[in-house]
Parts: C-alpha cells; sequence; structure tokens
C-alpha cells in the first residue's frame, strides 16, 4: 500500500479515490469483491462488513500458507 496515494478524504473526489484504492488493493491481494466505490462512499453497511470479511479471509489463507 502506497500511503502516499492516500487522501484526507475531506472532499467527495477525496473519498471516491480513497473508495476506488481499497478496492484495488484488495483485487490485488486477490480478494472477491461484491461492491462498488460507491458503496464505500455512501458507506452502505452491508457491503462494507463483506468487503472487511474478504479480506479478513485473504489474512487468514496468507496465515494458514506461513504453517
Amino acid at each position: 500500500m502506497n500511503w502516499d496515494l492516500v487522501t484526507p478524504g475531506e472532499t467527495e473526489e477525496d473519498r471516491a479515490l480513497n473508495a476506488k484504492y481499497a478496492i484495488s488493493i484488495a483485487k490485488k491481494l486477490g480478494a472477491t469483491i461484491f461492491m462498488v466505490w460507491e458503496d464505500v462512499e455512501q458507506v452502505n453497511q452491508k457491503m462494507i462488513l463483506i468487503f472487511a470479511a474478504s479480506i479478513y479471509d485473504i489474512k487468514q489463507q496468507i496465515n494458514a500458507e506461513k504453517a
């Protein structure tokens, strides 16, 4: 993750860029994504929960491969 690409999120454009970046990072990690960046920006709780669970699953898979 490149923290230089993360914006403060003070404007709608900043929030959209942050949401798109978070989704792109999750895709690169191999997560299955069922949402669009608007779900993050509009705080769609169910979709954000699924997103977080998908990232958690990737973390668990990585940990299992190390063991």
